[in-house]
């Protein structure tokens, strides 16, 4: 059955002031894709690029990108030298708008999907509305026969999108990166993906940058019992390497079959 091999890299990225700031970004991070194992897929956080602050939200007519920009060609390089996929998180410009956006690029170096944040977040040190336009369209991929999808940060609470992404998407794997700073919303977070995965029986990647405020990405499987627990981060700058595995989906559905015994309506 099919399988996958990603590596997650929780990254100590810059919030970027400039252009040359965000090119630090880039080169940080292939400074430790250039050290990677061979994997099918490597993952960075939410807005990778140029990071997560006022100051750098207000530079965003110098930092956003279009789809074909700097970190598309970037990482397209990177992507075919290494042949796998890259999935990044950038400031999206489209239509003279602003959107929180995750690019996947295919080992030919072509972009394979874009998901846009479709919920913004603003409390906290989030302040997303003022900025930002919510993306509308649900999307997922497929890497070796498994499904994938994708959220970013706050579209976590909110569980329409992930059962979409379950059921009519019949995803395996759910990326979700962060940008999630250490305010009173960061203690609830890891419950929610504990919660999304195991209530859709899928595995669920939730991956931060890092940092003192940051930090904690967690990787939950599609059950936790006395001998399986989610893997958790520290919030120094690391790589986690782990597998998914559709074999291990499919026995945990078929021993807890939570998908079988839902109604299709709760009118």
């Amino acid at each position: 059955m099919p399988k996958l091999k990603f590596a997650a890299i929780q990254i100590d990225n810059c919030d970027a002031k400039s252009v040359a700031d965000r090119d630090a970004n880039l080169h940080r991070a292939k400074g430790i894709i250039d050290q990677l194992e061979a994997v099918d897929l490597i993952v960075l956080p939410e807005l990778f690029t140029c990071g997560y602050s006022r100051e750098t939200f207000n530079e965003l007519t110098h930092l956003a990108e279009e789809v074909d920009g700097a970190g598309f060609r970037f990482f397209s390089k990177i992507a075919k030298e290494k042949n796998c996929y890259i999935c990044y998180g950038f400031p999206h410009k489209k239509n003279e708008n602003y959107y929180i956006s995750q690019a996947v690029i295919n080992p030919n170096g072509e972009i394979a999907c874009i998901y846009s944040k479709q919920h913004m977040a603003q409390f906290g040190n989030s302040m997303e509305k003022e900025y930002f336009q919510r993306g509308d369209q649900t999307v997922s991929f497929e890497i070796n026969g498994l499904k994938i999808g994708m959220i970013i940060c706050y579209d976590m609470r909110f569980p329409e999108l992930t059962r979409s992404l379950a059921f009519d998407h019949n995803i395996d794997f759910l990326l979700h990166p962060v940008a999630f700073y250490k305010d009173n919303s960061f203690p609830s977070w890891h419950h929610f993906v504990i919660t999304r995965a195991l209530e859709n029986q899928i595995y669920m990647l939730s991956l931060n940058r890092a940092g003192d405020e940051y930090g904690k990405s967690i990787f939950c499987p599609p059950w936790i019992d006395y001998n399986t627990s989610p893997t958790i981060l520290k919030e120094k700058e690391e790589v986690m390497i782990a597998e998914i595995d559709t074999d291990v989906i499919d026995t945990i559905r078929e021993e807890y079959q939570f998908r079988k015994d839902r109604k299709e309506d709760y009118k």
